[in-house]
């Protein structure tokens, strides 16, 4: 493998734990040997879907040492559940928000706001309002570091 500079010298150790654990697993247990293995979960561009694959993709294209540190100390897929988790609470926070600020935030607040709004309006408006707070909750906390 190909010797990489660490950056962070607590994912470093780390890895050098997992990697030491790994070959006193090997010496137990040669049989089970596997000359490729590593002390690591190997994420790719394709490896997940939704949010957590937006942060790989973010991650490689724009810190692709953290992303490479990350993921051979094995805090990837933590740091993908955790990115996961804040979005959708973001995204629900923008959601509220869009929605009190646009009177949607139920039927009867509707009605009194703006009477001449039609079922299929309030409808559009909500699925907009869910649309681009995912929108802005990606930009806030998928691609930031």
């Amino acid at each position: 493998m190909d010797e990489i500079t660490w950056t962070d010298p607590q994912l470093k150790a780390r890895y050098e734990r997992n990697l030491k654990a790994m070959e006193q697993r090997r010496a137990a247990h040669p049989e089970l040997l596997n000359k490729w293995a590593v002390p690591y979960k190997v994420f790719t561009r394709s490896s997940l879907h939704g949010i957590q694959n937006m942060r790989i993709n973010w991650l490689m294209d724009n810190h692709p040492q953290q992303f490479r540190e990350m993921m051979m100390a094995n805090v990837l897929e933590e740091h993908l559940r955790d990115i996961e988790r804040r979005t959708r609470e973001r995204q629900a926070q923008i959601v509220d928000r869009l929605m009190e600020s646009r009177h949607l935030l139920n039927r009867t607040d509707c009605l009194k706001a703006a009477p001449q709004m039609a079922d299929l309006d309030r409808l559009n408006g909500m699925n907009e309002a869910q649309a681009e707070s995912m929108s802005m909750a990606i930009h806030e906390i998928v691609e930031s570091f």
